[in-house]
């Protein structure tokens, strides 16, 4: 079995292809994002969109397909929420300005998302602490009526460096 794709992080490539971007609008951060997302087969199966990227915190969307996400209990399965948790929380590091890896993950799921009626799940990251090797962050998720679903926080590993794409 060999891979085809190259044993950059898809980030660091991002970044180094598009350096004369860091100066960007909030548009222009929000679909720099975007565009990350699109290009993350896993991301993109689940349908994650990036709908705000500032300083202090990153909102990813995706919506709620029944076939796709429900669980014997016709709830989202935990484990959608937790991806969803994860990559929030790994573009909020890489706003912060490194490139992340996760080493460690926790979650506390505090309301079910029902299938029937729910449209879409909304998660909020920001990044806790910042330090030289490892960051942490944590990952609010809640569903389209606004109420919490699940806590998160995670810590990462940082396996290179970005420059920060806030202004």
């Amino acid at each position: 079995y060999t891979r085809s794709c190259s044993k950059e992080p898809l980030l660091t490539r991002l970044f180094e292809r598009h350096k004369e971007t860091i100066m960007l609008t909030e548009k222009d951060k929000n679909a720099y994002f975007a565009q990350a997302v699109r290009q993350m087969s896993f991301a993109q199966r689940l349908g994650m969109e990036v709908k705000e990227i500032k300083q202090d915190k990153v909102v990813l969307e995706m919506p709620v397909i029944a076939e796709h996400h429900a669980n014997l209990l016709g709830v989202v399965h935990g484990g959608v929420l937790m991806s969803l948790a994860d990559t929030a929380m790994g573009f909020a590091c890489a706003n912060a300005g490194s490139l992340p890896t996760t080493i460690d993950m926790n979650i506390n799921f505090i309301k079910s998302i029902s299938i029937k009626g729910s449209r879409f799940i909304r998660v909020i990251a920001n990044v806790l602490h910042h330090g030289q090797s490892t960051l942490v962050a944590e990952a609010e998720v809640y569903s389209d009526n606004g109420e919490l679903a699940a806590k998160a926080r995670g810590t990462f590993f940082i396996v290179g460096k970005t420059e920060s794409l806030v202004l």
